[in-house]
């Protein structure tokens, strides 16, 4: 849905309009901060979570695998198949990843998880 506001029919979206009548609510002198007004980082124990095993990105490529070998391994009733596929998405993944950041193998290992799920989850189903 979107809104026509003026005779030269600027549009904008709800979103937009929403933004601009929450703007003025926004406290004093938000965004303006400069570098060495802002905090430090917190400690590492702090923000484990998004360094260690449970950060999102990790749970992403776990359930990514899992949703994909599952898929797969419905269709072939094989969990070989389903854990095989799975792992060979995320392994693509990775490899396109090389080429902006880094290869991640604890990444890798998240979908190794997801696709180690798929392929018992494949079992239990072809039972």
């Amino acid at each position: 849905m979107r809104l026509v506001i003026g005779k030269s029919g600027n549009r904008i979206g709800l979103a937009g309009l929403a933004l601009a009548l929450l703007l003025p609510l926004a406290p004093a002198g938000y965004g303006t901060a400069r570098a060495d007004d802002r905090p430090g980082f917190p400690p590492p124990r702090v923000r484990a979570w998004q360094t260690g095993l449970l950060r999102p990105d990790r749970l992403q490529h776990a359930s990514l695998a899992l949703s994909s070998g599952l898929s797969i391994g419905l269709l072939t009733q094989e969990p070989a198949a389903a854990a095989g596929s799975a792992m060979a998405i995320g392994l693509l993944k990775e490899l396109w990843d090389m080429r902006r950041s880094r290869f991640d193998v604890v990444d890798l290992a998240a979908d190794g998880i997801g696709a180690g799920l798929s392929a018992a989850g494949t079992a239990v189903l072809r039972r």
